[in-house]
């Protein structure tokens, strides 16, 4: 049973890594954290943010991937914004940390668009405990793999991204590390890999219902990334009273999602997501679960929130 198991264990993650290039995290309720991709959304909702993320993947895998993710932004001025994103990633041997600092600047381009322009720099920490992995001889015994060493690496990185905003409509582009850095291949033979920078482009627009209290924002994500296929999130998100959300998502990889999200206490919103797939291969060991938590609290400035020079 454990040969079986380390088996299904590598299979999956070769299955991932190869079909579908998924070398950076990824996040089904992705519209409540994009300053994790894209910098320049960093104080663009005059906002101060405090956004964390729990994530597990193929629930009943072992040693399936899981992520923990956490971002904080806000403005500074008139039109500067500052944040930092944190991004943990544990799958079977491999633990890798991405540390980034995030600044936004604000353009107006017309009476009711802004376009902000974003940079992310800093730093991915990526391990890989060689000596955790076994080969199956011939006669069913594993034994440790002399071949597979133990990496340690830090490598700086960079990324940029653009955002254009208008009332009910906004436009996103970014690649949020433009360097491509080593890894691990976890294939029969492991050996070393590229990781190598993704395109991310979102947009999304918020249709009122004839009630005030009621809206829908249906809103896309595009992941592409060199020699693997693109991805999309297409995702339908219904709103009531600003206070609570429900969201619909289908990812073109035979993926369907279910989000739900509410605030209480004013500051603060909690969120659930359930992902699950279509693919016969695992069954319902192919499912994926997301736990949400923000604080929020409205940005001020030195100056009167009343001033009219204060436009964001």
């Amino acid at each position: 049973m454990k040969n079986i198991k380390y088996l299904i264990i590598t299979l999956v993650v070769c299955i991932v890594q190869n079909g579908y290039g998924q070398q950076e995290t990824t996040i089904t309720n992705y519209w409540s954290h994009m300053n994790l991709i894209n910098p320049a959304y960093v104080g663009s909702d005059n906002m101060v943010n405090f956004k964390s993320t729990l994530r597990q993947q193929w629930i009943g895998i072992p040693e399936s991937p899981v992520s923990q993710m956490f971002s904080y932004s806000q403005p500074l001025g008139k039109q500067v914004g500052i944040g930092m994103s944190i991004i943990n990633d544990k799958v079977d041997i491999e633990k890798s940390t991405y540390i980034a600092i995030d600044f936004s600047y604000k353009l107006r381009i017309s009476e009711k668009s802004l376009l902000y322009f974003g940079l992310k720099a800093g730093g991915n920490f990526y391990s890989a405990n060689g000596s955790l992995k076994y080969t199956i001889g011939e006669s069913g015994l594993t034994s440790f793999d002399p071949f597979l060493v133990n990496i340690n690496n830090t490598d700086p990185n960079i990324g940029i991204g653009f955002l254009l905003k208008q009332p009910k409509w906004y436009f996103s582009i970014s690649v949020p590390r433009l360097l491509s850095t080593e890894r691990y291949e976890l294939e029969a033979i492991s050996t070393s890999a590229t990781a190598r920078p993704h395109l991310y482009i979102s947009t999304g627009y918020d249709i009122n219902l004839s009630s005030p209290q009621w809206a829908i924002t249906p809103s896309v994500m595009l992941r592409s990334v060199k020699n693997s296929p693109v991805v999309l999130d297409t995702n339908v998100l219904v709103a009531y009273n600003d206070k609570m959300d429900l969201g619909l998502t289908y990812r073109n990889n035979q993926t369907y999602a279910v989000t739900f999200a509410i605030d209480f206490r004013k500051k603060f919103r909690f969120g659930y997501s359930y992902e699950t797939s279509s693919k016969p291969m695992l069954g319902s060991q192919w499912t994926s679960n997301e736990l949400f938590l923000s604080y929020s609290i409205p940005y001020k400035s030195k100056k009167s929130i009343d001033d009219p020079s204060i436009n964001y």
